[in-house]
């Protein structure tokens, strides 16, 4: 979803009818975000700049942002330029995604002048540079030029806006040109392709919406119709242009089967996709916020989840290794026994074996069949000798098979500690999840904390999350193995319901009845499916879900997070309930 030009100027006439205001604080709140918090004419608001490859765009905003500690030199030098500024004009260059912001800004032994912020928001090389007032750049974001650029930006040098790249704007074209472009597309080209391809300013949105006004399939070869429909094409065209020239918007909203927005237009969208309904908008900024912000919020949450989860996975690996190793070395500590055997046979009868055998073949009489045992010798050695070996090496083994149990033992211990949390960061929902898991896994890789100069008052411990059943039961539910403990050990009552997965791992649940009442088979599968949706088994059915009493759930003494053991307890089989599921905002793949 880019921002088309006619919701480029859609957003901008917006943002002009709050204006002049004063440019409070200049923030920078990504690598490639900044924010401007204006006030006047009885009113506040904040506007983001993102230059984002994939989510550049322009808009009011109102939710909280974490601000970067160290803004980047051209941060510092926006807050140089526009602190204290007075921003006046939000003017879109027409047609384009490129808009001009004009500031008044007052300098000592000059007095007021004017300063420009230009926003270019195209893609990859999306860029904000900030001129004076004829046009000089005085800093930008990103630099270019070089033999191959088509234009130069830089420091002192005038500001050129960027090639057109033979295209033209939807006015510069009359009916007859029009036609006879069209006709000599290549035969492959679609309407909405040959319209993205010749004019500047338009999505694939767009596009497609004008196509199938004039009654033409946007996917359907442009080489199938005739002069008549490219008439029709371009009268639709022509329309749409004369509304955004003339500021006539109908601003909407696409929103899914789930009511959700995914996409936004300035113009009105007669002909959306399968599966997607048109609801008017109040505010295209507000709409843009919220579709963009979801859209990088969720892409940044799972970038985030994956790297955590690489990181899991290096050392889950390492532990399966490791774990694989010790059992190999466990079963060589098994032949203990049979290299006992092998020296008390030696000993017994081996006195007729010559000296220099290399093997020696008896009767095994510790075997109920009494079968042949085949001995390997040291021929250097005498029988004697040979059967010391076997005795020393019987020993070590016995030594060792006790220190190999005990380091498989806790080896094991480790592997489902770190599947647990390999099964917290699969099941998270949203960014605070995975800074709870995150803050637990520093902990338990001992990564060292970063500490302030100044002591931060002590934050209060996060919140399970927590759902209701339809019955008015809470349940709650833990975000990490730590929360895990605490939900279980200092939260929960001894007579609340405590559920997890038989043997999977996965987050604890309890259920909080209303005082007085009974657990009814409903709200027990209700809670049940939370704890399987929670847990490593999520998308698998017959899933054995435990529940008891709290009071019968124990911590052993030096357990790791989130390990407990229990008794007095009954299972269920569950299979997760879509339906239910999606109620509570809970989605299955």
């Amino acid at each position: 979803m880019p921002l088309d030009a006619p919701l480029f100027a859609a957003v901008a006439a917006e943002i002009n009818t709050l204006l002049p205001v004063k440019v409070d604080r200049v923030n920078q709140t990504r690598s490639d975000e900044f924010s401007l918090s204006c006030y006047g004419m009885g009113h506040s608001f904040k506007l983001l700049f993102s230059l984002n490859s994939r989510y550049a765009r322009l808009h009011l905003f109102d939710s909280k942002t974490e601000t970067l500690p160290k803004p980047s030199p051209f941060g510092l030098s926006l807050r140089k330029h526009f602190s204290g500024a007075k921003l006046i004009k939000v003017a879109p260059i027409p047609f384009e995604r490129i808009i001009r912001l004009t500031f008044e800004v007052y300098e000592e032994l000059v007095g007021i002048n004017e300063k420009n912020i230009y926003l270019e928001l195209t893609g990859k090389s999306s860029n904000l540079i900030i001129t004076d007032q004829q046009g000089i750049i005085i800093d930008l974001w990103r630099k270019s030029g070089g033999p191959r650029s088509e234009r130069e930006l830089a420091i002192d040098l005038q500001y050129e806006f960027p090639s057109t790249q033979g295209r033209w704007q939807p006015v510069t074209l009359n009916r007859s040109d029009f036609i006879n472009l069209a006709a000599q597309v290549p035969p492959e080209v679609t309407p909405a392709k040959f319209l993205l391809k010749h004019w500047y300013g338009l999505s694939k949105l767009m596009a497609d919406e004008i196509s199938k006004e004039a009654g033409l399939k946007p996917d359907l070869p442009l080489s199938q119709y005739n002069e008549k429909d490219y008439a029709t094409l371009h009268d639709s065209f022509s329309k749409m242009a004369d509304s955004m020239t003339n500021g006539k918007f109908e601003p909407c909203s696409l929103n899914n089967t789930e009511g959700k927005p995914i996409d936004c237009s300035a113009l009105p969208i007669r002909h959306p996709e399968m599966g997607l309904t048109v609801k008017p908008v109040h505010s295209l900024n507000k709409a843009v916020a919220e579709i963009f912000g979801n859209r990088q919020t969720n892409e940044a949450f799972q970038e985030l989840k994956n790297n955590l989860l690489k990181k899991v996975g290096v050392v889950l690996e390492k532990t399966r290794i490791k774990l694989g190793k010790q059992e190999k070395e466990a079963d060589q500590a098994d032949r203990g026994e049979e290299w006992r055997i092998m020296g008390e046979l030696l000993t017994s009868y081996g006195s007729h074996i010559q000296k220099g055998s290399k093997i020696a073949r008896l009767t095994n009489h510790y075997d109920p069949n009494n079968s042949e045992m085949e001995i390997p010798l040291n021929p250097a050695l005498s029988v004697w000798e040979n059967a010391q070996q076997y005795f020393k090496k019987y020993q070590k083994a016995k030594k060792s098979q006790l220190a190999i149990a005990a380091q498989i033992t806790k080896t094991k211990e480790s592997l489902d500690y770190l599947e647990s949390i390999e099964a917290m960061i699969l099941s998270s929902i949203n960014p605070a999840d995975l800074k709870l898991i995150q803050e637990e896994w520093d902990l338990a890789t001992n990564k060292p904390v970063k500490r302030n100069s100044f002591p931060k008052k002590k934050e209060a411990p996060a919140e399970p999350r927590q759902f209701k059943t339809p019955a008015g039961h809470i349940l709650l539910v833990g975000r990490n193995n730590l929360q895990n403990d605490r939900l279980t050990f200092k939260i929960a009552d001894p007579t609340d319901w405590w559920l997890h997965t038989q043997k999977i791992p996965g987050s604890h649940v309890i259920l909080r009845p209303n005082p007085g009442t009974a657990v009814d088979d409903e709200t027990l599968n209700f809670a049940c499916q939370l704890a399987v949706y929670f847990s490593k088994a999520r998308e698998s059915t017959k899933v054995p879900v435990d529940y008891t009493q709290r009071k019968y759930v124990k911590k052993p003494p030096a357990a790791k997070p989130g390990f407990v053991i229990y008794d007095n307890f009954k299972t269920a089989i569950i299979t997760p309930d879509r339906i239910l599921l999606e109620a509570l905002g809970l989605v299955l793949h």
